[in-house]
């Protein structure tokens, strides 16, 4: 399994390259969810309807003038990067 600061910078470097954000969670913020501890499994993507270990932090974009909320998921065991809840749904990640 990786760690919250793998995980932390595996996402803030797709941000940095990826995304014009104005604002990450710090990495005592990030969530661990087990796969035992799941209420529903993966909602999208690769994994939809799986239940496996994940991180998931949150950042901010800022829509019109406002900053809106996402996450970023993180498969624990292997680092791969799952995909990004919106306000809307989600998006692929594409690294």
């Amino acid at each position: 399994m990786i760690t919250k600061e793998e995980a932390y910078n595996k996402i803030k470097s797709y941000l940095d390259k990826n995304i014009n954000y104005s604002s990450i969670d710090s990495i005592d913020k990030i969530a661990l969810t087990s796969k035992e501890e799941m209420t529903y499994p993966i909602s999208y993507g690769k994994y939809k309807g799986e239940n496996i270990d994940y991180y998931a932090i949150s950042y901010g974009e800022i829509w019109g003038i406002e900053e809106r909320s996402m996450g970023i998921l993180i498969h624990a065991k292997t680092g791969e990067l799952l995909y990004i809840t919106t306000p809307h749904g989600y998006l692929d990640i594409e690294e």
